[in-house]
């Protein structure tokens, strides 16, 4: 199991985020093991997700996580 946190931020609601994020994992045919939002401060929010393996944690990593995608929106 593997494990990430990522963050997020904007005007996009939660609930719209975590769609985003389970539409994303369907349509690339990743099974997450655990995706909530775990902390959520201003508009600032970082969402802890677990995966089976390394490498689909990384790729919903590189995919979704601001910092490592250079603050993409």
């Amino acid at each position: 199991m593997r494990t990430v946190e990522i963050g997020r931020t904007g005007d996009t609601s939660v609930a719209d985020q975590m769609a985003e994020m389970r539409e994303w994992l369907r349509a690339e045919g990743i099974q997450r093991l655990e995706l909530q939002p775990v902390r959520i401060l201003n508009a600032s929010v970082r969402f802890h997700a677990t995966f089976a393996t390394l490498e689909e944690a990384e790729r919903f990593r590189r995919r979704f996580d601001e910092e490592s995608a250079g603050g993409r929106a």
